[in-house]
C-alpha cells in the first residue's frame, strides 16, 4: 500500500487525490509521503511487530528436545509417573520433575501442539468395556 501511495504521489502530486485513489486516509498518505521524503523506500517498509520469536518461552530448545525424546521413547509408567498415556498433565509433571519448572496445562498444550503431538483416541476397545455404557455416556443420557 505504501509503495502504491509513493507511485501515485509521483504521478499525481496531490495528497487528496492519492488518498481517493488508494482508498485510505489523507493522514496516511501525508505520513507515508513524509517518511519517503526523509528516508526513501527503506523508511516506508513495514516493521516487524511483536515479541521476537522464541522469547518468553519457559523451556530452552535443549530442554524441549530432551522432553520430546523422553515422551516419544518411553511411556509414563517407565518414568514412574501415574497413567499409561501421555497427556498435558503428565508432560507438565515430567517437566517439573526434570527442570523444576511449573507449567500451566494451557501452556503445555501449546508446547505439545508446537512439537506436533495431537490428541489421540484409542483404536481398540478394552475387553472389559461395556459398549452399551459407552454409547449412553457419549449420548449424554
Amino acid at each position: 500500500m505504501r509503495k502504491k501511495i509513493v507511485r501515485q504521489m509521483k504521478k499525481h502530486g496531490d495528497t487528496g487525490r492519492v488518498a481517493e485513489i488508494c482508498e485510505c486516509s489523507l493522514r496516511h498518505v501525508q505520513s507515508t509521503r513524509k517518511k519517503y521524503v526523509d528516508g526513501g523506500v527503506v523508511a516506508i517498509k513495514t516493521a516487524k511487530m511483536g515479541r521476537p520469536k522464541g522469547s518468553g518461552c519457559k523451556l530452552t530448545s535443549e530442554q524441549e528436545k530432551k522432553i520430546i525424546k523422553l515422551i516419544t521413547d518411553k511411556n509414563p509408567e517407565q518414568l514412574r509417573l501415574p497413567g499409561c498415556f501421555w497427556d498435558r498433565k503428565l508432560v507438565a509433571g515430567l517437566v517439573f520433575e526434570q527442570y523444576k519448572i511449573k507449567m500451566p496445562l494451557s501452556t503445555m498444550g501449546y508446547y505439545l501442539a508446537k512439537w506436533g503431538f495431537t490428541a489421540q483416541c484409542p483404536k481398540k476397545q478394552h475387553y472389559k468395556q461395556n459398549s452399551e455404557e459407552v454409547r449412553v455416556w457419549l449420548e449424554g443420557s
